[in-house]
């Protein structure tokens, strides 16, 4: 009889098995690539899906304003203001989310956002602003060398209209104030 040692046997059995045992190791290496293969796409897809793409900047009540929207806003209204800040930017964005939202406690509807703001203002604000006779001829005696010789009468409506508009935003910047007080605002940090 002949002895036979443990590594021949399993050399024999291999090859007795064929192209059988090939292809259950073939079948664990792959399983084990492909394991380690999904692991390493995992891992992959997890970290370049973390990045932020947005995120908030500023709440008012049950409204938010993001990023995005903030340097949109920024770029727009930088084609007409020259060095407008980012802060300055997002004030007039709670303001105007503050007046859209007064104008539709009121009811009021309009086809923009702008003509309801508008609307809200012509309504809350300049019907009740009146100027007095009395003021507009104060502000022409006081600044009579501005007007270069030209008449009361003939500057009188220019004085009124811009006494109006000053009144206007006068009013409207303590209306905006009050609004904000009412409000709850919070900001993040950019």
């Amino acid at each position: 009889m002949k002895y036979i040692s443990a590594l021949d046997m399993r050399f024999r059995a291999t090859e007795q098995r064929g192209s059988r045992a090939v292809v259950i190791f073939s079948l664990r290496y792959c399983s084990i690539l492909f394991f380690y293969c999904a692991v390493a796409l995992l891992l992959y897809c997890s970290k370049s899906s973390a990045e932020i793409i947005d995120r908030v900047v500023a709440y008012i009540d049950d409204t938010a304003i993001t990023l995005s929207e903030l340097h949109d806003e920024h770029i727009k209204m930088g084609k007409n203001v020259v060095n407008i800040t980012k802060q300055d930017v997002i004030n007039s964005m709670i303001n105007r989310i503050l007046l859209i939202k007064e104008a539709k406690k009121m009811r009021l509807e309009a086809s923009t956002d702008d003509e309801m703001i508008r609307d809200y203002i012509d309504i809350k604000i300049k019907s009740l602003i009146f100027i007095k006779e009395d003021e507009v001829k104060k502000f022409y005696n006081d600044h009579i060398s501005d007007f270069r010789g030209r008449e009361y009468r003939s500057v009188r409506d220019d004085i009124e209209k811009y006494l109006f508009e000053l009144e206007t935003n006068r009013q409207l910047k303590n209306h905006i104030a009050k609004l904000r007080d009412n409000a709850e605002i919070r900001m993040q940090a950019e």
